[in-house]
């Protein structure tokens, strides 16, 4: 019975909303005010008594008595007065597993309501997308997510697309209604009042049409706005409804059919809610796919894996990255944000945690470039500052190799904007100019493979280290004799090591142009462009044919760049053994060794972990003349003047106790170092060190042994004199 109505309540079983385990396994149920308690009663036919209106209030037909009009704090208050009174109330205790709905911005509980609601029946319009989708009219990169579209797009429900909110695009549904009620009010789709009148009309039937035109008509537009991403999935047929798109499209075969546009580059977490509606939507009024290609980028999240959010305190702003910002400002803008004073005390805490010194600014093309760098990891960024950081130096290095080569430029009197691949004399190259356009070309290659994949991590990745690595680290290296005045060293003609240089620099600056656009703009305008005929922009410059046979691959050019590795890779050795072993460096501080470089080709190559394997003699007769020909140049980058090139047995390429340290450069390559101290001597190796620390050791235990009370008391004579 009804405390307060004095009615019997229906007592109903549904397995779906109760659970038996937990509590009495009995529960109310308010049909219009819950939705699982809507659906429940959706399945058993109970009626859905609604108690409170829009405004808060109980409504104005309540069946009590006395609480018409107050508001719902009121209302439960005078609920339990009553139920005291009349002695039925048992008192209360809090719920063990309860979750109030809150506002996030005003905190306020959430009161489900029944609300007349527009809906778009879904199921044609997502199969007709999906099979967009499964027939690849559309593709999904990576391809994986075409089983995540399939399970959204089998299982889908009606789309409710009303909102009650002051903005957003206003439904285009008018009711009309005629004086006198003798004509019942009729709710129309239509552009415009007036053509709202006219479908209005149009349904009724000739005794209505005739009476209807004597009435006064009302046209009142509904009041609710589009939900947004409704308004966001008209977004192709905004941009490209134009005639000369849309004419021949619908009059070609479904499987011929073009997209309004090419690509879509958005984020995987709204493959539903953004991706999904416009392909209903375009493919219904359009009825041609508004993409035929969709990009999606892994969601970004902070350095630990986790979801930013303002409580965590773990939000980045881009333009705080961008801009920089101090500890100060970050904690400002949190505070801005909609938080208990609970979640703003742990999130300014998390924050001067994770960025006590704020961000530096870094720069929009060193975080895109780190955000396309990113996209190789599959379902998440990470987002760290020290990847952002590495990004901001490339940047740095990209600048100072720039300045570096037009240095130069002007030193010889080189024009930058003249200058190109195509017109040096492919015989006046040296082996390093050649093997330098053979890594160019290769880079090109792999980076044209990746952009049109739309593999951009690889691409930005291959270009970062062809400019680290190919041109900076050695070919700029390997130049700078021949453009400091020693051009025998290398045997490269200084004229055209800068031309070749400003070709691969203007190459590689068109290449990050998609990556980088601010900072390769501005490096070009000064690289390249000098009066009013040439481009406008770096976006304007084509590839042309003549660079890409200056730098096509040849048998030449291959050996060439074989043979540059090695150098490079025996400079970079004896750099690494120099480091290892810094005692050359020390010289003369007293009991400092000296440092022997041995670059070293043994008859069987060893491999990393110091074995032979059989290798083809001609190959290592080659690799010896390559070391032997360069021998000035390995030496003066090294800066190591004590080389020399021989071959080796099998049994100096280890380092055994004779006081050597190995460097593998290639199966075919070592590098030795001979340690000796300032008199000559090969100091001990670390293992004979190691052995003799063991067994001082083990002399002192025993010597402890020995000259203990209770050993010279109890041990026997002939032990005595054993020991």
């Amino acid at each position: 019975m009804h405390p307060l109505l004095q009615k019997e309540i229906p007592i109903v079983c549904d397995d779906k909303l109760v659970d038996p385990e937990f509590g009495t396994g009995v529960v109310k149920i308010t049909p219009a005010h819950d939705e699982n308690d809507y659906a429940c009663a959706q399945r058993l036919g109970l009626p859905a008594v609604q108690v409170f209106g829009p405004d808060g209030a109980v409504v104005q037909d309540a069946a009590v008595v006395g609480f018409a009009g107050i508001s719902r704090w009121q209302a439960r208050q005078k609920v339990i007065t009553l139920l005291t009174d009349s002695g039925a109330y048992m008192g209360k205790r809090d719920a063990e597993q309860s979750v109030i709905s809150r506002c996030s911005r005003s905190g306020d509980v959430i009161e489900p309501m029944l609300m007349p609601q527009w809906y778009v029946r879904c199921s044609e319009l997502a199969q007709r997308a999906n099979n967009l989708v499964q027939e690849k009219a559309i593709e999904l990169i990576p391809d994986r997510q075409r089983a995540v579209w399939n399970s959204w797009m089998s299982g889908i429900d009606d789309w409710c697309v009303s909102r009650q909110l002051w903005w957003g695009h206003r439904i285009p549904v008018y009711r009309v209604s005629w004086d006198g009620g003798e004509i019942g009010d009729m709710w129309v789709a239509a552009e415009s009042e007036q053509q709202a009148q006219l479908k209005a009309v149009g349904k009724l039937g000739s005794e209505d049409k005739a009476l209807a035109a004597n009435l006064q008509c009302t046209i009142i537009q509904d009041e609710d706005v589009l939900d947004t991403w409704f308004s966001s999935g008209l977004l192709p047929l905004t941009a490209f409804n134009q005639p000369s798109v849309l004419a021949p499209a619908r009059d070609m075969n479904a499987t011929n059919q073009p997209s309004l546009s090419s690509v879509l580059e958005t984020g995987q977490d709204i493959l539903f809610f953004w991706v999904a509606r416009m392909a209903m939507l375009c493919t219904y009024f359009a009825k041609v796919p508004p993409f035929s290609t969709v990009l999606l980028h892994p969601m970004v999240r902070d350095a630990q894996g986790r979801k930013m959010s303002k409580s965590l305190g773990n939000i980045i702003d881009p333009m705080d990255i961008i801009n920089g910002a101090e500890l100060s400002q970050l904690q400002k803008t949190l505070q801005n944000g909609h938080m208990t004073e609970q979640e703003l005390d742990k999130g300014m805490r998390e924050l001067k945690k994770l960025y006590p010194n704020g961000f530096q600014s870094f720069g929009a093309d060193a975080l895109r470039f780190t955000l396309l760098v990113y996209t190789q990891q599959t379902q998440q960024i990470n987002m760290s500052l020290d990847t952002i950081r590495a990004s901001y130096h490339f940047c740095n290095k990209l600048w100072n190799t720039f300045r570096f080569i037009h240095m130069h430029a002007a030193n010889l009197g080189l024009d930058a904007g003249q200058a190109c691949i195509a017109d040096i004399d492919q015989n006046q190259m040296s082996v390093f100019d050649r093997a330098l356009l053979s890594r160019l070309h290769a880079m090109l290659e792999t980076y044209h493979q990746a952009m049109s994949t739309y593999r951009l991590a690889v691409a930005a990745e291959t270009v970062r280290e062809f400019v680290q690595r190919d041109l900076c680290d050695r070919y700029i290296e390997a130049c700078k004799p021949a453009l400091y005045g020693n051009c025998n060293v290398t045997n490269q003609d200084p004229h055209v090591a800068v031309k070749v240089l400003l070709g691969a620099l203007d190459i590689v600056l068109r290449s990050l142009h998609p990556f980088m656009p601010f900072l390769s703009e501005e490096l070009w305008q000064q690289h390249a462009r000098k009066d009013a005929n040439d481009e406008l922009s770096i976006m304007e410059r084509e590839w042309s044919s003549a660079e890409s046979k200056a730098i096509a691959h040849d048998s030449r050019s291959e050996e060439e760049n074989d043979a540059s590795i090695l150098v490079f890779g025996a400079v970079s050795g004896i750099r690494s053994l120099k480091q290892q072993h810094p005692t050359r460096l020390q010289a003369g501080t007293g009991s400092a060794a000296r440092l022997t470089i041995v670059v070293t080709v043994p008859e069987r190559a060893a491999d990393a972990g110091g074995r032979g394997a059989g290798v083809d003699r001609a190959t290592v007769e080659r690799v010896r003349e390559i070391a032997t020909k360069h021998e000035a140049c390995i030496a003066l980058m090294s800066k190591e003047l004590a080389i020399r090139i021989c071959t080796a047995s099998d049994s100096d390429s280890s380092a055994a106790d004779s006081g050597t340290a190995v460097v593998v450069v290639t199966p075919y390559m070592r590098i030795v170092g001979q340690l000796v101290d300032n008199d000559g001597q090969q100091p001990q190796s670390a293992k004979s060190v190691a052995a003799v620390a063991k067994l001082e050791t083990e002399l002192a235990k025993v010597r402890k042994v020995v000259g203990s009370e209770g050993y010279r008391r109890s041990a026997p004579e002939a032990v005595k004199e054993a020991d």
